[in-house]
């Protein structure tokens, strides 16, 4: 046998071998890159990703969880007749700026279904945030008023259109500020008499007889007013204002 035989063939095995590290290499790298990184010991989790924020304002106000949802018996105005909210079935009411009267009446009528974003004021009565209409999917956004808007008309101005109105009926529901203090109802027969907590002395009950006179609207919506007197029926009407500190 030769000794060329017997020696070892460097110059070919080397060059296999070393494409077989190289190969190995750039596999553990490719690894390596792919895997997330490894906090230190002691180190917080990584958090994960955080969703993008709504892209709109009207995005924002009905991503939120609705806070009810349901069939609009009637439209609620204030005494310049105003819509100023609704009444999802017979006892929760739902408040919405007044300004935005026109807008809320073209979005939503009795009988219709709607669904509410915003907060609880009190226990029936929702502040609302947006109102979605769920037969026509038509949105009302709570909005300032806009800039270009013609500005509202001076408090005594307003109050000379009001006009004097009576009102007699049994109490359908007691209706409430922020604090859960009585400060209107609505009768049976839609109307609703708004006045100053604390100031109306006889007893506010579902089913009671209830008797007011004062100045106010009525309209095609309905009628409301702001009571100057009010009382268990016509015969006994106390005046309020005298009481108002």
């Amino acid at each position: 046998m030769s000794r060329s035989t017997l020696l070892p063939r460097w110059p070919v095995a080397f060059p296999a071998l070393a494409l077989v590290l190289s190969g190995s290499m750039m596999v553990a790298q490719a690894q390596a890159q792919a895997l997330p990184p490894v906090p230190p010991p002691g180190a917080a989790p990584l958090a994960a990703p955080m969703a993008p924020p709504p892209a709109t304002y009207d995005a924002a106000m009905t991503s939120q969880a609705p806070i009810t949802e349901g069939r609009v018996s009637r439209l609620l105005i204030n005494p310049y007749g105003e819509v100023d909210g609704l009444m999802v079935g017979e006892r929760t009411v739902v408040k919405f700026p007044p300004h935005l009267s026109q807008t809320l009446q073209n979005a939503v009528r009795p009988g219709q279904s709607v669904r509410v974003f915003g907060q609880a004021e009190a226990a029936g009565v929702i502040k609302a945030d947006a109102i979605v209409n769920l037969a026509n999917g038509q949105t009302v956004i709570d909005r300032p008023p806009a800039f270009d808007a013609n500005p509202p008309l001076p408090p005594h101005l307003r109050a000379a259109q009001l006009r004097q109105l009576s009102v007699r009926g049994k109490i359908a529901l007691v209706l409430t500020d922020p604090r859960g203090q009585a400060n209107g109802v609505i009768l049976d027969d839609g109307s609703i008499v708004r006045f100053a907590p604390d100031s109306l002395r006889t007893p506010l009950e579902p089913g009671a007889p209830f008797a007011a006179n004062g100045l106010g609207t009525r309209n095609s919506v309905g009628t409301a007013i702001e009571a100057i007197d009010a009382g268990a029926s016509a015969d006994s009407l106390q005046p309020l204002y005298s009481r108002v500190r």
